[in-house]
């Protein structure tokens, strides 16, 4: 079975974005490769395939999409004609009764379209188009980043079992110690029972480390609507991390990302909207022909109309200068989100090399340190030099250090998680250094 690090199928962010729809339109053949996996360990490859293939928030996106293709044909009809009859002086009163002066008028009527509106109306629709793709990337985006934090959730989860089961195991190990100590009259009688109970609650520990592990797993199997979950565990190495590119890297990478891309497609939407609202300042013009048969003097003649609205241009100026407010108020907005997502970016990378320092110290010297003072701790109290109550308080510090490791660790991992979200950019790309796991 390859194992990985975690570090490495967050790759999967960027590349996800340039093959989401092919993944998309291929759901039958995607559903069938990850339906027949019959391991039991879950990789965040095959995870986000399934997110990606099964669910809806991202396959409602194709039906926006399809509705957006109606619009555009709509968009692109002309005006259309129209037939109309006309019946007059019939069913009248003395010379104009009966039907013998009817005059009967066979109409066709159509507008031409002035100020290029047909133009401006497939634009429009077409940009509607363009920012329905750009909304998908983003939301894309961050239903990955969703699935890939549930799945280290997970990954920490059963490293912390792995460090509940080594407390488990220390304290039967205690428990026995302090039980012959007792037996030998070295030790006082209520040590045992203290170990005892330490003993329970360290299995208590690992029931209930168990048993949230497991609703984990079925929070990350939700993400592809899996009920029943399949697997029972997560690949992947919580304690090999890449360091951080720098901040400078990071802002720059993000004027390319779909976050910011989304609110200039909007402008450009916004200015198809300017456009179509200032055709309109252009009057069409309407026209009609026909024929007019007069039963009266047994005549046939033909007729023909056109008329304009006058003064089109200044009842549409409201409408133009709102849509024109309406424009420059996308382009605050999308300095507004900079500024918000600089600071996202900031505070995510803050947080994430505050976690690395915090693994890298306690895997050097924090923990190494107390495992061997462990070790003297528990020597010493065989030996009658030391009590009992400073085996178990030595042996708790080295606990809650290995799991303040996990704990760092996968903060470190979630906040990549949220810059690749952020950036839609892997971070492993810029990264050549890494830190990797000294100890349990």
């Amino acid at each position: 079975m390859m194992h990985f690090s975690l570090s490495r199928p967050v790759r999967v962010h960027a590349w996800v974005i340039s093959t989401m729809l092919v993944l998309l339109t291929t759901h039958t053949v995607v559903v069938a490769q990850t339906n027949s996996i019959t391991n039991r360990e879950m990789t965040l490859q095959s995870a986000i395939q399934r997110t990606l293939a099964n669910s809806p928030e991202l396959h409602e996106f194709t039906y926006k999409q399809q509705a957006i293709e109606g619009e555009i044909k709509t968009a692109s009809l002309k005006p259309a004609l129209n037939v109309g009859i006309e019946v007059e002086n019939f069913l009248g009163t003395g010379e104009v009764s009966g039907i013998k002066d009817t005059e009967l008028t066979l109409t066709l009527s159509s507008v031409i379209e002035l100020g290029n509106k047909l133009h401006s109306r497939k634009a429009f629709a077409k940009a509607q188009s363009t920012l329905v793709e750009a909304q998908k990337q983003v939301h894309t985006l961050d239903v990955l980043a969703e699935v890939t934090r549930r799945y280290i959730d997970v990954l920490a989860q059963q490293a912390l079992i792995d460090a509940q089961k080594d407390a488990e195991t220390l304290a039967r190990y205690t428990y026995q110690a302090v039980t012959k100590r007792v037996d030998a009259g070295a030790s006082p009688a209520f040590e045992q029972k203290r170990a005892e109970a330490a003993l329970a609650r360290a299995r208590l520990d690992v029931v209930t480390a168990q048993q949230t592990k497991q609703a984990m797993i079925n929070s990350l199997a939700i993400m592809w609507g899996e009920k029943d979950p399949s697997f029972t565990d997560v690949e992947g190495d919580l304690f090999v991390l890449q360091s951080s590119p720098s901040l400078t890297a990071l802002f720059t990478t993000l004027m390319d990302s779909p976050n910011l891309e989304i609110y200039a497609q909007a402008s450009r939407l916004q200015a198809s909207q300017v456009r179509l609202t200032q055709a309109a300042n252009q009057s069409d013009l309407s026209w009609t022909a026909g024929i007019r048969r007069m039963n009266g003097i047994d005549e046939t003649a033909f007729v023909a109309g056109v008329s304009m609205p006058l003064f089109a241009g200044d009842r549409n100026l409201g409408e133009y200068e709102k849509q024109r407010a309406i424009q420059t108020q996308l382009e605050q907005q999308k300095e507004s989100a900079t500024q918000s997502l600089y600071h996202q970016l900031n505070m995510a990378l803050m947080v994430r090399n505050n976690a690395l320092l915090n693994v890298q110290t306690l895997q050097n010297s924090i923990i190494p340190p107390l495992v061997q003072a462990l070790e003297l701790v528990e020597q010493a109290y065989i030996n009658g030099r030391f009590s009992y109550l400073e085996w178990v308080s030595t042996r708790q510090e080295l606990l809650n250090a290995k799991q303040a490791l996990i704990q760092s660790a996968k903060q470190a991992h979630q906040r990549g998680a949220d810059i690749e979200s952020l950036t839609a950019q892997p971070l492993v790309d810029t990264i050549n250094s890494s830190f990797s796991r000294k100890t349990k």
